[in-house]
């Protein structure tokens, strides 16, 4: 049976590369949630019914192996059974010496009176042949007599009890063979129970093929993270060419990147812009800004700043106020922003700039719980610098997923070497991508994000970083 697996951001783009690739009688085997979204596990429908005909008959083969090895099974017993057994077997030998030894009574032929009903069924079928070898003894010395008459000599006591030893001996031979494989279960049980349990060896690592490991290259060379890197290429079948294997990842890589695909601003509301210092805030908010009055008019609009921490930081969006007619608010120790976004609360549109900082510092705290303390709902956009180091990202990341973000913005794409770092965190964190910025035109060089542009641009930088490389004499000297 051919099963594919099918890597997508949510399960309704599953669904569709599912009918795309099986087709409309496909099965859905399995689904699970992966980093980057779910995985399906699909069939067509013709095999998947042969591959469970085919798990039937094993089953069927399964239960007949399992009843032919119930013998088998029944040997190996839990320490307490076998020691429980064992006891059972020298109580059987001393009763079958002791009928040995002692005259046989007249017994019934149907059943022995010396035998409980809970006694083994196999210890009535060794007295019973006992029984039956006495009596042929009987026999035999009963035509010796006989035929010797009374001129012979009977012989002597001494050689009846030798012919009568061997069966005995046999008897207590055959008991002590039984009590050795006991002893020797029961102490392979004890062995079995103190050694640790046996791991199930991994399966075989199998080598990755010239296909997959130059894929696996050029993904690295993007930039992307090894966790990504190996996501991508996880489910490449190894008989493809190289190129429909490129495409292959291309293709998994985009349906795995979050994007808004939408215009945000279009819902309204207050929006808050927050990162690292230099990242690109204020410009963002500019272009939206300018992006916005083009669309609606600034009646609707306003401007927030909240960086009051250094000195004529909020000059820039005053500039952008008063070129688009909008209203600009600064908050400080006098106005909170609470109150200053209680008095915009008729705006249909309130944009926040927000001072870059860290929330170890003090002024950085204050800002964090600025945030917290405002009653009124207010959307966070997280601005990456896709110039930045992966390490930084990460580390601006982890200060403020504490505000609960809705989306980010990737800004600075146009001086970046490689934007596979920023979009590997992106696609690890599942946060979505609101915009794009690469230039500092307003509001010219800012777009909606779309996960097959985002790819193509990550290619494109790559392609010229590596061109860039192979250029440089430096790179060319070795």
């Amino acid at each position: 049976m051919k099963v594919k697996r099918i890597f997508a951001p949510d399960m309704r783009q599953a669904m569709r590369r599912v009918r795309e690739e099986i087709g409309a009688d496909a099965v859905i085997i399995s689904n699970h949630r992966v980093a980057g979204g779910v995985e399906v596990v699909a069939a067509r429908e013709e095999d998947y019914e042969q591959a469970q005909a085919e798990m039937l008959r094993s089953k069927s083969r399964a239960v007949r192996e399992e009843k032919a090895a119930v013998p088998r099974a029944q040997s190996r017993r839990s320490d307490p059974d076998l020691a429980e057994e064992l006891k059972r077997v020298e109580r059987k030998i001393s009763e079958a010496r002791r009928a040995v030894e002692q005259p046989i009574p007249v017994l019934d032929h149907t059943q022995n009176k010396q035998i409980d009903d809970e006694d083994d069924e196999e210890l009535r079928f060794i007295l019973s042949s006992l029984k039956t070898q006495d009596d042929a003894r009987s026999r035999v010395v009963s035509k010796d007599s006989f035929a010797s008459d009374d001129w012979s000599d009977a012989p002597p006591p001494a050689a009846r009890n030798v012919r009568q030893s061997p069966p005995e001996d046999d008897l207590i031979r055959v008991m002590q063979q039984e009590i050795h494989q006991l002893r020797s279960m029961m102490q392979e049980q004890i062995v079995r129970v103190q050694e640790p349990p046996v791991r199930p060896k991994p399966a075989q690592y199998q080598p990755p093929t010239m296909v997959i490991r130059e894929t696996e290259a050029r993904l690295q060379q993007m930039g992307l993270s090894a966790r990504l890197v190996q996501q991508l290429v996880s489910s490449i079948e190894s008989d493809l060419s190289e190129e429909d294997a490129w495409r292959n990842a291309l293709g998994r890589f985009a349906d795995a990147i979050p994007v808004v695909g939408e215009e945000f601003i279009e819902r309204g509301g207050m929006v808050a812009f927050v990162g690292a210092t230099g990242v690109g805030k204020t410009t963002t908010i500019g272009k939206l800004a300018a992006r916005y009055v083009l669309q609606h008019g600034s009646s609707s609009l306003a401007l927030v700043t909240t960086d009051c921490f250094r000195i004529a930081a909020h000059e820039q969006l005053k500039t952008f106020g008063r070129i688009l007619d909008v209203p600009v608010r600064v908050v400080d120790e006098n106005h909170s922003l609470e109150e200053v976004l209680l008095s915009l609360r008729g705006k249909r549109l309130v944009l926040i700039d927000t001072a870059g900082m860290n929330t170890r510092d003090l002024m950085g705290k204050t800002q964090m719980e600025m945030f917290s303390s405002v009653s009124m709902r207010i959307k966070k956009l997280l601005v990456f610098s896709c110039s930045s180091q992966r390490q930084l990202l990460r580390s601006t990341y982890e200060i403020y997923k504490e505000l609960n973000l809705n989306a980010c913005v990737l800004t600075k794409m146009d001086e970046s070497g490689s934007v596979g770092e920023a979009l590997s965190l992106v696609v690890e964190k599942q946060l979505p991508i609101a915009y794009v910025t690469d230039g500092q035109k307003i509001p010219d060089d800012l777009i909606v994000a779309q996960r097959r542009d985002l790819v193509s641009r990550a290619v494109v930088v790559s392609q010229r970083q590596s061109s860039d490389d192979e250029s440089d004499p430096v790179f060319r000297a070795g």
